[in-house]
Formats: structure tokens, C-alpha cells, sequence
């Protein structure tokens, strides 16, 4: 019964997403859930793949690292770097990040998040972002949903509040090869006082598989996904991955 309710669930946030068509921190969904002493470094980002130029070809990479001061509050930095058509190969941002947990129960847990990030291309205003996290699981899947506001600020900042969310259903049980398989999405709405219309939201989603081993008494993890465009603004295809090792 559990299960179905779960799926039920994402079921019923897919739909959403398909009738209205959010910003995503370039293909990260976040767990709220905090563990003390926790460090770690990554490497993660995408490739596009496009009819149009304007998108064929251009990726994005994040550097991250992330330590854990108490079994509830979690600080990070990261390191934004693009290669877009008019930008190539640009130091984007620098974030920094701060995560609160909130509940941390065996089937539910969430978090607040927030961040500042110092935007260096593109002539932007710098941006204040904050998320809702939360997580739902059992024995058998685990649904994590990341609620996300970002709002530019500055002499150049565009005004009005971004709206975002994105979601990942991970099926724990283990593939031949030990990887898990999960279904990830991401959506941009716009701003909220006047969402986008549907052919101008952006909305990407697929598959991802995972795989976690341990190698020198360190944990490694790895994962690689396909996302596909569902809008006229999303690009038509994703590829995205993010490597970890955790200390």
C-alpha cells in the first residue's frame, strides 16, 4: 500500500508538470537529509544535444564541496563553469550554500536551504536562492522533491522571483550490476507572479542509473542519466552526470 501511494504520488507531480510545462541547480537534486562529519567533492554537469545552435552542443560543469558541521545544518560552495554560443567556456557563478534540516524520520525527512550566489558572465545581478526539501521512502523507493526560489539581486537583476521544482524516484533494489535506477525531472516555471506560457517553460526528464562502490577506503559514487525536452524552449536532449567521493 505504501508503495502504490508512493507512486501514486509521482504520478500525480508528473501530470502537473505536463499540464503547466522550473530553475534547476543544473541537475542536482538535493536530499535533506544532513549527516555529521560528512565531506565530500564532485564533479557534475550536462551536454546538450540540439537541433538548434543555440543550444547543440553547449555544457555546463559544477565543482562542489560540501561539509557537514552537525547532524543538521551542512555548508557548500560550488563552482560554475559553461560553454554556451556567445559565452564560451565562462566562470558562470560562485554559490555558496547552507542546508538546515528540519525532520529526519526513517520514511520522511526535509530541509531548508539557501544560498548567494556571486553571478560573474552574462552582465547578471547576483541571486539569492532558497529550497524546500523534503523526502518520502520505504523499503523499496525513495521520492525526493526540491521546491526552489531564486531572485536576482543588484543594479543589473531582472526582478520578480523565480519558481522552480524537481523530483527523483529512486527504485533502491539493484540492477545485475548493482546500479540502482531512478526517473529525475526538472522544471522552470518562471516568474511567480506570471508564470510562462507552456512552449516558453523549459522541462527536462528521464532516466538516471547509480552506482556506489568503495575504493580505498573511500566511498565513491557515480551516476549518469538521459534527460529528454518536452517544451519548444527545452533543449532536446540532456545528457547529465555527477561524480562523488565522500571522505
Amino acid at each position: 500500500m505504501k508503495i502504490y501511494s508512493t507512486v501514486k504520488f509521482f504520478i500525480v507531480l508528473n501530470i502537473i508538470c505536463l499540464l503547466q510545462k522550473s530553475i534547476y541547480a543544473h541537475h542536482k537534486i538535493y536530499s535533506p537529509r544532513v549527516k555529521e562529519g560528512r565531506q565530500s567533492f564532485e564533479w557534475r554537469g550536462h551536454f546538450d544535444v540540439d537541433d538548434s545552435d543555440s543550444y547543440d552542443k553547449q555544457h555546463h560543469h559544477v565543482l562542489e564541496t560540501e561539509y557537514s558541521w552537525t547532524d543538521f545544518w551542512q555548508s557548500e560552495l560550488e563552482l560554475h563553469i559553461s560553454d554556451k554560443k556567445d559565452t564560451p567556456l565562462d566562470w558562470e557563478k560562485t554559490e555558496f550554500q547552507n542546508q538546515f534540516q528540519i525532520f529526519d524520520k526513517d520514511n520522511f525527512a526535509s530541509a531548508l536551504y539557501f544560498s548567494f550566489n556571486f553571478v560573474s558572465s552574462e552582465n547578471k545581478g547576483d541571486e539569492i536562492e532558497y529550497k524546500y526539501l523534503n523526502e518520502f521512502s520505504n523499503r523499496n523507493l525513495s521520492l525526493t522533491t526540491n521546491f526552489i526560489f531564486e531572485k536576482q539581486v543588484g543594479k543589473n537583476s531582472s526582478g520578480g522571483t523565480e519558481f522552480s521544482f524537481s523530483n527523483y524516484l529512486l527504485f533502491k533494489k539493484p540492477l545485475i550490476t548493482g546500479a540502482t535506477l531512478g526517473l529525475i525531472g526538472f522544471s522552470e516555471m518562471g516568474y511567480i507572479r506570471n508564470f510562462n506560457t507552456f512552449s516558453n517553460q523549459e522541462h527536462h526528464y528521464g532516466i538516471q542509473l547509480n552506482k556506489e562502490f568503495i575504493f580505498s577506503k573511500n566511498e565513491f559514487e557515480f551516476s549518469i542519466g538521459y534527460l529528454t525536452g518536452i517544451t519548444d524552449s527545452s533543449a532536446d536532449h540532456k545528457i547529465i552526470w555527477n561524480t562523488e567521493i565522500e571522505f
